[in-house]
């Protein structure tokens, strides 16, 4: 019987173009680093705040680090023009 080839799923192309591997000849995938995220300090935020993040996330059943991130990348979206100032003053 001839040599059955396992299929590839664009995925495992792609991880393989930007680890910058030769996929045909490796037949194992790189490994996905996981990115660690830390909340910004808990102290920062005013206890009011927090507490309306709580009940929000609560409400939207997800975890209240995430709503905090969502909130902190669409803040981010709306002070754009100013954010692309900032980086070119940098």
């Amino acid at each position: 019987m001839a040599n059955k080839k396992s299929k590839k799923n664009i995925n495992q192309f792609k991880e393989a173009l930007f680890s910058n591997t030769s996929f045909l000849k490796n037949a194992d995938v790189p490994e996905k680093k996981e990115k660690k995220t830390e909340i910004v300090n808990e102290s920062v935020i005013d206890n009011e705040v927090r507490e309306k993040f709580r009940l929000l996330a609560n409400f939207e059943n997800i975890d209240e680090k995430e709503l905090i991130n969502k909130a902190l990348n669409h803040y981010l979206k709306l002070k754009g023009l100013q954010l692309e100032q900032a980086l070119k003053n940098k």
